[in-house]
């Protein structure tokens, strides 16, 4: 009976080994003549280390097996069988179509690295927001419309070309985030994507705010010239 295990056990290993080269000979004979091939290295990387891994597992699985332990030989064995066949339930699956459409984009999509202010606040709080500012003449309406403003801060920064022109010199832009981050705490706002990593940002002028300007304004004293008008565009928030 243990003979017999052993031999479809080396059977399943050749059948796993044959499935997985047989694609990539493929590959390899088709750039060895310059022919047109497709490697997608998003599904590929992780494809072979699902392959790693189960023939890692199967291969504990056939030692746990041929080669139990002297006291404990059922638990071996059913450790073993078990190992072999999550081995091979691992390689398996690699070759569905719901590894390749629905696994990969969905892990692709997890590690994506947002490029936006991630920020936790409705349009409607924005709208509200962006019309206050309009009613203390601190945004110019020309540049920069509500759509405008509503965009900047809830999608990615790659996917607009709209930009935020304030009238708000140094001290007040910086007094606007901080009220800004004391008004939604929840969220992860952070200064430097704010005034530099984000580009959205403009002056009055139509240039780019310093950051290192900004990040240093209000050390002395500790409220801008607008102050009091920056606290009336938030109160409604707090």
């Amino acid at each position: 009976m243990l003979l017999i295990l052993k031999y479809f056990m080396i059977t399943c290993f050749a059948y796993v080994i044959i499935r997985i080269a047989v694609p990539y000979l493929v590959l390899f004979l088709r750039f060895m003549f310059n022919e047109a091939f497709k490697w997608d290295k998003y599904v590929e990387k992780p494809r072979l280390v699902f392959y790693a891994l189960g023939l890692f597992s199967m291969n504990l699985g056939y030692n746990g097996i041929v080669e139990p332990l002297e006291r404990f030989s059922i638990f071996s064995y059913a450790t073993g069988g078990f190992l072999f066949l999550i081995g091979m339930f691992t390689t398996q699956l690699t070759w569905s179509k719901w590894f390749e459409r629905i696994f990969i984009p969905k892990i692709k999509e997890k590690l994506k690295t947002s490029r936006n202010f991630n920020i936790s606040i409705s349009k409607s709080q924005l709208g509200k927001l962006y019309d206050n500012l309009v009613r203390y003449d601190m945004v110019i309406i020309d540049k920069t419309s509500k759509v405008d403003f509503i965009q900047c801060f809830l999608e990615d920064w790659d996917e607009h070309d709209s930009k935020i022109h304030l009238k708000l010199k140094n001290p007040a832009c910086k007094e606007f985030y901080e009220l800004l981050k004391m008004s939604f705490p929840k969220n992860d706002l952070q200064l430097i994507d704010f005034i530099k990593n984000s580009d959205v940002l403009r002056r009055e002028d139509g240039r780019r705010y310093n950051y290192d300007t900004v990040r240093n304004a209000l050390t002395r004293p500790r409220v801008s010239k607008r102050s009091e008008e920056l606290e009336a565009v938030f109160a409604p928030f707090s």
